[in-house]
């Protein structure tokens, strides 16, 4: 079972969050700074799971905080090749403590995709996801990652800075 999403607790548990008012230069900051203070108002609410299941491990030790961030930014770039219909693209989860490497094979109509893990953890073998499967998964997470956005920090969710990043 292959699965990533991002999952809003009850609204009534909602907890808002403001974080001190980062001041962006236009010039000297990208869409990375505002993803970087969405995904800590993520960690900090305690209002957002983030949730991969796949490959032997019913969920991944992951958070908002660092490891959403690492995935977040890679899946404009991934949208734009799948509806482009290159379905060979790499999403990486980097950062130290988990990663892993998910490689997006196109195979006979559908995806193969191969876990790489760089600790001592050893992924089941690959598997095939239907390309609409894919395509919605991905979707869904990311408009999630948008609508969560907008309910927990609207201010950061509608920054100028995250326009170029939200085309791709």
């Amino acid at each position: 079972m292959f699965n990533i999403q991002l999952i809003l607790k009850s609204v009534l548990s909602i907890n808002r969050v403001s974080i001190t008012d980062s001041s962006f230069e236009m010039e000297l900051d990208g869409p990375l700074a505002i993803l970087i203070d969405i995904c800590e108002v993520f960690e900090i609410s305690e209002s957002i799971v983030f949730l991969v299941s796949f490959f032997g491990q019913e969920q991944w030790p992951v958070d908002c905080r660092t490891d959403l961030l690492t995935v977040i930014e890679q899946i404009p770039f991934i949208l734009k090749k799948i509806s482009k219909k290159d379905f060979s693209f790499q999403l990486d989860f980097y950062e130290q403590g988990i990663e892993r490497l998910l490689i997006f094979e196109e195979e006979n109509n559908q995806v193969r995709v191969t876990c790489v893990s760089h600790t001592n953890w050893t992924p089941d073998e690959a598997i095939y996801i239907g390309k609409d499967e894919l395509l919605m998964m991905f979707e869904h997470f990311y408009d999630h990652f948008l609508e969560y956005s907008q309910i927990l920090c609207p201010n950061l969710a509608d920054h100028i800075l995250l326009n170029d990043w939200k085309k791709g």
